[in-house]
């Protein structure tokens, strides 16, 4: 009941602060400056079996784009966010734009909105999909299109090693958004990562998927890496397999971060000083991985927790919003402007 007074509480509050343009009086306090986060633009046929909350259209996002030119905001990297900090201020009149995962979208569709007007972004890159090889999720979101959340848990509880998690499973909630969530969140943090990345994965091969083909048709190339490169957008790094990696050990984390940055130093000609955390809440990495940060010699790193960011924010846990296709443009700006920001302060959060 709470959770849903606040939902409430926050869209009226995001609605008049926008619509009576009362948002842009709070740009002036605002704490910290945002970061915005993203995952695929555009709606390409290699992309349909991807969830829609990681998506955002080319129109949807234009009009975002809009939003923030008007009310007087550039856009600037990651890096150079930090920059700002380091000199002791939030950029006051400036955004960053961050795109997870490395998608070939971010290349084909993202860059020519960027061109046009003028802006600039970070897409953070795993790098073991151009190596042809994707992650559990992918074989999940991939089966989970095709045979819907029911009949792919039955499928995975037909070789899962322990009854209750096959109990759990046979109890999803009915509605297919609350059985695709509670699945999720059993294989993220409660099936063995061993044994949930065999058992999806041969379902994906039993069901006619291809690693190495799919990969190849969602996933940004080296060249196209060089190309957003080139193109005055910051590269940074996401690990090589998307793993949490507070559940690894420390040799295992050093793997994944260490053979993510020295894939995009080969690929690029240059160093790597961003790095996003694959899902990004608190509880999915730990001080191991921010002590293998820190000896690589990445300047930043970035959460999924939502806030803005200060001079006195920790570099490796920066904070960001998260923006998709059902993200509501009034909310978003209020958000950028600083209205829940403002409300926080004052002893009402209302932040999601």
């Amino acid at each position: 009941m709470k959770h849903r007074i606040k939902k409430l509480v926050r869209k009226t509050v995001a609605k008049v602060a926008h619509h009576t343009r009362l948002r842009s009086a709070f740009r002036g306090s605002r704490s910290g400056a945002p970061v915005l986060m993203f995952h695929n633009v555009g709606h390409p046929e290699s992309t349909a079996y991807l969830p829609d909350h990681m998506k955002i259209s080319e129109a949807h996002l234009e009009r975002l784009l809009d939003l923030l030119q008007k009310a007087g905001y550039e856009t600037i990297t990651q890096t150079q966010l930090v920059d700002g900090l380091d000199e002791g201020e939030a950029p006051r009149r400036q955004v960053v734009l961050t795109f997870d995962d490395g998608y070939r979208d971010n290349h084909d569709l993202l860059l020519p909105i960027l061109q046009r007007r003028d802006a600039t972004a970070t897409v953070f890159v795993q790098t073991g999909p151009m190596k042809g090889k994707l992650n559990w999720l992918h074989h999940y979101f991939w089966v989970l299109h095709r045979e819907g959340p029911h009949k792919l848990a039955a499928l995975i509880s037909e070789q899962l090693s322990r009854p209750h998690l096959r109990a759990d499973l046979a109890d999803l909630p009915g509605d297919d958004v609350g059985a695709e969530y509670a699945m999720k969140q059993l294989l993220k943090y409660e099936v063995g990562a061993e044994e949930r990345d065999q058992i999806l994965e041969q379902i994906f091969l039993d069901q006619g998927g291809d690693d190495a083909e799919l990969a190849r048709s969602v996933y940004l190339s080296p060249d196209e890496c060089r190309a957003l490169d080139e193109a005055g957008v910051e590269i940074g790094a996401h690990t090589v397999n998307h793993l949490i990696l507070s559940s690894l050990d420390s040799t295992r984390q050093r793997l994944e971060i260490e053979g993510s940055l020295r894939d995009l130093e080969s690929w690029l000609g240059h160093g790597v000083p961003a790095f996003a955390y694959p899902y990004g809440r608190t509880w999915d990495f730990n001080e191991e991985t921010l002590a293998i940060l820190d000896e690589l010699g990445f300047r930043s790193a970035i959460t999924a927790m939502p806030g803005l960011n200060d001079p006195q924010t920790p570099r490796l846990q920066l904070r960001r919003i998260a923006v998709n296709q059902q993200s509501d443009l009034a909310d978003v700006m209020c958000e950028v402007d600083g209205v829940f920001d403002w409300f926080e302060r004052h002893g009402l959060r209302l932040h999601v």
